[in-house]
């Protein structure tokens, strides 16, 4: 029903569509880190998924807490971000256990929304983790509340671009 409901819409297919995104990415740069968040289209013609990189310029460890981190649409959490090699099992349960990046690191990592993935079936895998397929970012502001904690608390920071949809010619 879905589908035929899609095919007869006045808009186009996604991937025939010209995606943008302004910016192209956002930054916060403090006297900690600097984070900075990329929507990414992959091979499809459509935003699928996010580069998170972050730069530890502290002296100290920092954490990125994956349970409490989450994506943004139009302002609004919407839920978990997840990733390559993730456990579908601590994601249900918010055990995803924090990435540490220690004094001058530098750590990248592509999350998505886990509203808009597809979990591959076990049997594609040689590992006991199921793989991610990522899904179409929507036309809107789309982003990371990424949580940063070190020794002496917690950072929350929101880094969204507006990804805009327009039909080609």
């Amino acid at each position: 029903m879905g589908l035929a409901l899609w095919g007869c819409s006045s808009a186009g297919h996604p991937s025939r569509a010209i995606w943008t995104a302004g910016p192209e990415s956002r930054e916060v740069d403090n006297r900690w880190f600097n984070a900075r968040v990329e929507p990414r289209k992959g091979a499809s013609a459509f935003y699928s998924f996010f580069l998170l990189t972050i730069t530890n310029k502290s002296d100290s460890d920092l954490v990125v807490d994956w349970n409490d981190s989450r994506y943004l649409f139009n302002g609004s959490p919407r839920g978990m971000l997840v990733f390559e090699g993730i456990d579908p099992q601590q994601v249900k349960n918010a055990t995803v256990p924090p990435e540490t990046i220690a004094p001058g690191a530098v750590f990248s990592r592509v999350v998505m929304p886990l509203e808009r993935i597809a979990w591959r079936p076990l049997k594609e895998n040689t590992t006991d983790r199921r793989g991610i397929t990522p899904g179409m970012l929507p036309a809107g502001e789309n982003g990371i509340r990424l949580v940063v904690r070190r020794d002496d608390g917690r950072m929350t920071l929101p880094l969204s671009v507006r990804i805009a949809r327009r039909e080609a010619p």
